[in-house]
C-alpha cells in the first residue's frame, strides 16, 4: 500500500523561471517531497499568468527577475487570478537594492536560490499554512533595511511604534518573525484562533502596513532583529 497523500492533499506548486537549468532542477527536487505537487513550470509572467488559472497553485516560486523586468506587477496579477495562492520570490542575487520594492509588491516570502532542500520545503509547507518565509542567513538583505536611504517606510516607523503594542502584540510578532501562521500561534500562546487573528489585525493597523510580510521586515528594521 502507498503511503503517498492523495493528490487532493497534496500542495500543488508552480515554478517561474526563465533559467530552464534551475527550473528543471527545483522540479526534480520537488519531485522527492511525495507532500508536493508540482502543477506546472512557466518561463516568464504571461506564461505563468495562463497557468495559475489553469492549474491553480497553492505556492508559486517566482523569479524576482519577473518583478523588475517590466511595469507589470505579477504577484498583484497571480492573486487576481487565484486570490488564495502564496508567492515566494526566488533570487539569485543580494536584495539589498530591492527589499523594500519587494516587500511592497506581497509576497509571503524570500527564498535564495541556492537555499537547501528543506529549506526550500520547509518555506512551501511553512507560506501555504498562512506563515512567512525568509532566508535562515539573515545578514543577507537586513544591512538593507538598516540602509535608510533604501527604504520606502513611512518616517514614523520607528521604534517608537513599538510602545503603541500590547505586550500580547509583541508576543505574536516575535512568532511572526519566525514564519508561524495565526493557528500555530494561537496554540503557542494558549490563545484561540479568532483572538491572535484580531490581534494581528491591530497589529497592522498600528504599524501602518497592509501585509504580514511588511510587517515582519519592519519589525527587523526598527528591533534589529534576525530572522
Amino acid at each position: 500500500m502507498s503511503c503517498n497523500p492523495a493528490e487532493s492533499e497534496r500542495i500543488r506548486v508552480l515554478v517561474v523561471d526563465d533559467q530552464q537549468l534551475y527550473a528543471q532542477g527545483t522540479v526534480a527536487l520537488l519531485g522527492i517531497e511525495p507532500r508536493i505537487l508540482v502543477v506546472g513550470v512557466a518561463r516568464n509572467g504571461t506564461e505563468c499568468l495562463c497557468l495559475v488559472g489553469d492549474t491553480r497553485p497553492h505556492v508559486v516560486l517566482l523569479d524576482i527577475d519577473l518583478l523588475y523586468s517590466n511595469e507589470i506587477n505579477y504577484i498583484a496579477g497571480i492573486k487576481k487570478v487565484q486570490p488564495g495562492t502564496k508567492i515566494i520570490i526566488m533570487t539569485g542575487q543580494n536584495l539589498q537594492d530591492y527589499i523594500s520594492l519587494t516587500m511592497k509588491k506581497g509576497p509571503e516570502g524570500i527564498l535564495l536560490k541556492d537555499c537547501s532542500f528543506k529549506e526550500m520545503t520547509q518555506a512551501i509547507f511553512r507560506v501555504a499554512e498562512g506563515g512567512i518565509c525568509f532566508p535562515q542567513s539573515s545578514e543577507f538583505f537586513l544591512p538593507g533595511l538598516k540602509n535608510g536611504t533604501r527604504l520606502t517606510f513611512s518616517p514614523k516607523l520607528t521604534k517608537d511604534k513599538l510602545k503603541l503594542l500590547t505586550t500580547k502584540e509583541i508576543e505574536i510578532m516575535e512568532l511572526v518573525v519566525e514564519g508561524f501562521h495565526n493557528k500555530e500561534i494561537a496554540g503557542i500562546l494558549g490563545l484561540k484562533v479568532r483572538a491572535v487573528d484580531l490581534h494581528f489585525r491591530n497589529i497592522l493597523s498600528k504599524l501602518e502596513v497592509s501585509t504580514r510580510f511588511e510587517a515582519a521586515l519592519w519589525w527587523a528594521y526598527v528591533d534589529n532583529k534576525a530572522f
